[in-house]
């Protein structure tokens, strides 16, 4: 059963289409998470292999490629026009992919590194959707500076006020010690917030969670695997 888009979802469609029409063809597309960027893709990627072009989706996680192929599936999008694959596969076979006339990127504050910048310089000629939650952050080596157009979705306020997403409360640290974070490829290295963040604090939020949200559902965001575990 395919899908039928939101409105906001089209809107995003519609609104890709109109910067490629002015001749925009590297264009970075901000949606919030959670509000269905996969069936946003699938729909630019039926719409697409509809007219017999090629469209490539690059991911560099297993779980969201497999969650994608679904989605793609289900959105009848013909999956003989389709090459998805994790970024590390691709980037090895790149010589032998056939050329995509678009190539959707997912995550895509990663697309800097090397391995996805192989296979975007391998199809100069293909459009090239940069997909992101996250806001897009200008200065030396972002983003923004390899597109040529930028695509912001509906935001989270207009989201939660329309019933799309659940309001929620955000709770942030207050106890970093900021002299000590140091940056790497734009962001902040996780070393240097494994030192900036003192370890107590792991003890303290379960605390807090009692304290603030005892018995609601919780999202915790840590910035390395071992902070999670």
């Amino acid at each position: 059963v395919m899908f039928q888009l939101r409105d906001y979802q089209q809107e995003t469609v519609d609104n890709v289409y109109q910067s490629m029409k002015q001749g925009n063809r590297r264009i970075i597309v901000q949606q919030p998470p959670r509000t269905g960027k996969t069936v946003i893709m699938a729909e630019i990627a039926r719409l697409t292999t509809q007219k017999g072009n090629r469209v490539m989706f690059i991911i560099h996680r297993k779980e969201v490629l497999e969650q994608a192929e679904k989605t793609f599936k289900a959105q009848n999008v013909d999956m003989s026009l389709a090459t998805m694959g994790m970024v590390q596969t691709l980037t090895r076979r790149v010589a032998r992919l056939p050329a995509p006339q678009l190539i959707l990127v997912d995550e895509a504050h990663h697309a800097l590194a090397k391995s996805y910048q192989r296979i975007l310089q391998a199809f100069p000629r293909a459009y090239v959707l940069y997909f992101t939650a996250t806001p897009i952050r200008t200065g030396h080596q972002q983003l923004d500076q390899v597109a040529d157009d930028l695509i912001v979705g509906k935001s989270i306020k207009w989201l939660t006020a329309n019933g799309f997403l659940a309001p929620f409360k955000y709770y942030g640290l207050g106890d970093i010690d900021r002299s000590k974070l140091r940056k790497a490829h734009g962001d902040y290295s996780s070393d240097s917030m494994n030192e900036a963040i003192s370890h107590q604090i792991y003890g303290h939020i379960v605390d807090q969670y009692q304290r603030l949200a005892e018995g609601k559902q919780a999202v915790v965001y840590c910035h390395s695997i071992a902070s999670a575990k």
